[in-house]
């Protein structure tokens, strides 16, 4: 999966960050499964290892428009959030879609899929989030041009 992303984006730095989202999102998952109170266990695992696929998924459509765009590489700051508010409709709506999906096994009676279905919900939530706005804001500061520092000249008149 690493080098498909490295191969992909042509950075090990993006590459990266879609790993520090996938790492994020694992605690986020853990995170709405102590705020739902709902136990840590086989069903919460494989929740977790779809919610790697899903957090890493909603970083790549972010990445790949900002990368597309050749004033968001420039550093833009206004490109960048034209492409993220452009690219937000599609990210957004996979996630109420996926979110909506999994209702029906968080309120399940017996006990076995709402610790999967609480695990990938919550934490896609919050990896949505992470991937429109975290995610941007790294891009701009790997992509931000260096200030020019400029020297004020001072005229020293003598007596």
């Amino acid at each position: 999966m690493t080098a498909t992303l490295v191969l992909s984006f042509n950075s090990f730095l993006l590459a990266g960050l879609i790993a520090l989202i996938a790492l994020l999102s694992i605690g986020l998952g853990a995170f709405a499964l102590w705020a739902f109170q709902s136990i840590f266990g086989f069903t919460a695992i494989l929740g977790m290892l779809g919610l790697i696929g899903l957090a890493i998924n909603d970083s790549i459509v972010v990445l790949a428009a900002l990368r597309e765009d050749e004033r968001a590489c420039q550093g833009s700051r206004r490109a960048i959030e034209r492409v993220v508010l452009s690219s937000a409709r599609h990210v957004v709506a996979t996630t109420l879609t996926t979110i909506v999906g999994l209702v029906p096994l968080m309120v399940d009676e017996t006990g076995f899929w709402p610790p999967l279905a609480i695990t990938i919900a919550g934490g896609l939530l919050g990896a949505t989030i992470l991937a429109l706005y975290f995610v941007p804001c790294i891009f701009l500061l790997i992509h931000r041009k260096p200030r020019q520092h400029q020297v004020k000249s001072v005229v020293v008149m003598s007596a």
